[in-house]
């Protein structure tokens, strides 16, 4: 007998699917090739060079692009056609999926958020949280099944823990909101603008269900906005997410069900051995391929990381040996080119083995959850206690032993002042690069096991991984190549490439008419 969140999971995915059925597709936009698509791609591919971002976020980054150029810039609401053909040119979506239907679906959807920004009341940042929400909600509808699956299985996953967590010091309705943050950033990796996009609907159900009076939503907006900036800024999520690591993977063991065998999931659910076989090679495939992802991830870190390092030492460093110093110290300038890149490639090789105890443990885990209902009570500390302050002091000492002993190596090797702030600013951003790809690899560890030495260079690498952190969330707001690309590049890049098919398309017609 599965539990009652489970079964209400698969209720809603099989509904999901009986609804995607009955969807009309609606005729192909583009019936032939486009015929400068490879100029689009390598634009694509050369935007994310320069703009490192986590692989599942991708699309939704690149749709939030294209409706604030097109959209809430150039006010063009009728843009779902041309959406949908930079999609294409850009590989995000097959020339199939470009329909009628869903060019539409995607004006239809602008244009309820359009209006909805005309009517608001002032408040900070509106406009921007409302253009992620169009690109989350796009994206969503271009991929509804899987979407339906994620959010349905963050549901389930939240419903299950529901009232077997608290935290010191916190009311319990506060407990549960970051409980529902914290299961969507820890089942599926949900960053700020998605988990925006799911508090969103929580807050304003009726604009799932497309019946919210637009008029009557806009003087709350600027309210509901900041409910949800709090939720999203509140710590105790991240301090919930690492203890959810094992429940997280028995869900996404489940969420890979849902995608593998649809609304035929619940058959498989109540089947034991038919779960247990199907859990056991699907991570065995893995477990295989978490590497090649990682290394995958971790060449295109290194790209970016290198075409940023040789931009900024051809405009800050080496002018500053030259015009400060009177010439040009090349060690300093060449471990400041070569080392980060080289450093994140080692660190993002391999990650290690999961091995058959893992896979044990998952299923078992796996077991308590459908069968049994089962789950272990979660209790986090206080924000604050009387060792509070101790701890911070401490852990100010080992902020400033580590970036103390790397300032007095680089003196040392004869850096100057702006080649180490460089070497630290970088050092800090590989090593949150480096975390991240590799908390990738480890979210299927259920079994958790460090060496004496391993615990040792973790603990040092805290303050800088936490530095890389803080800096990365800083500079992607200040990206100068996001910038000129954005701003500078794309929008006559995107017009000339529009055009240019138009006049193509249009010149094979006039050919055709001459047979």
């Amino acid at each position: 007998m599965l539990s009652e969140p489970i079964r209400e999971l698969v209720e809603r995915v099989e509904a999901a699917e009986d609804a995607q059925r009955a969807r009309p597709q609606g005729e192909q936009i583009f019936d032939g090739s486009r015929i400068l698509s490879k100029a689009a791609t390598m634009y694509e591919k050369v935007r994310y060079l320069v703009d490192y971002r986590e692989e599942h976020t991708i699309r939704r980054a690149a749709l939030e692009r294209i409706l604030k150029r097109r959209v809430f810039l150039e006010q063009k609401a009728e843009s779902g056609e041309v959406l949908l053909g930079e999609l294409v040119d850009g590989k995000y979506i097959t020339k199939e999926e470009a329909t009628e239907e869903a060019a539409r679906m995607v004006d239809q959807i602008v244009a309820k958020y359009l209006l909805l920004w005309r009517m608001r009341s002032t408040g900070m940042g509106v406009g921007r949280r409302l253009i992620s929400f169009a690109a989350t909600e796009i994206d969503s509808r271009l991929s509804p099944l899987q979407y339906a699956i994620d959010h349905e299985s963050a549901e389930a996953f939240y419903k299950t823990l529901h009232g077997h967590v608290s935290a010191s010091g916190s009311s319990i309705e506060h407990v549960n909101a970051q409980l529902y943050c914290a299961c969507w950033r820890s089942l599926l990796g949900a960053d700020n603008d998605r988990l925006a996009y799911a508090l969103w609907l929580l807050y304003v159900p009726e604009w799932k269900h497309n019946n919210a009076n637009v008029e009557e939503l806009a003087p709350k907006l600027p309210a509901i906005l900041a409910k949800i900036r709090e939720a999203i800024g509140d710590q105790l999520q991240w301090q919930l997410a690492p203890k959810l690591q094992n429940e997280s993977i028995y869900f996404r063991i489940i969420r890979e069900a849902f995608m593998h065998y649809g609304g035929g999931t619940g058959r498989v659910l109540e089947n034991a051995r038919e779960l247990d076989s199907f859990a056991e090679e699907f991570l065995e495939k893995k477990y295989e391929k978490e590497n090649e992802r990682i290394q995958a991830s971790g060449v295109r870190a290194v790209m970016y990381l290198f075409i940023t390092k040789m931009t900024v030492a051809l405009i800050a460093e080496l002018p500053y040996e030259l015009i400060v110093l009177g010439g040009i110290h090349y060690l300093p300038l060449t471990v400041n080119i070569l080392f980060h890149p080289t450093l994140l490639f080692a660190l993002t090789r391999r990650v290690g083995s999961l091995d058959e105890n893992n896979t044990k443990v998952i299923i078992e885990g796996i077991h308590r959850i459908l069968y049994e209902g089962r789950v272990r009570t979660i209790r986090v500390g206080g924000t604050f206690s009387r060792l509070s302050l101790a701890f911070g002091f401490a852990y100010l000492v080992l902020f400033v032993i580590v970036f103390g002993g790397l300032m007095g190596i680089l003196q040392l090797l004869a850096f100057n002042p702006v080649s180490i702030i460089l070497f630290l600013f970088f050092l800090a951003l590989v090593s949150y690069f480096a975390f991240r790809i590799r908390y990738q690899a480890r979210r299927w560890k259920a079994v958790h096991d460090q060496g004496t030495l391993a615990i040792f260079f973790s603990v040092l690498a805290v303050p800088i991984v936490r530095t890389g952190r803080w800096l990365s969330q800083k500079f992607s707001s200040i990206n100068i190549f996001v910038l000129i690309l954005d701003f500078i590049i794309e929008t006559p890049f995107k017009r000339l490439l529009n055009f240019s098919n138009q006049f193509l398309a249009y010149l094979r017609e006039k050919g055709e008419e001459i047979r």
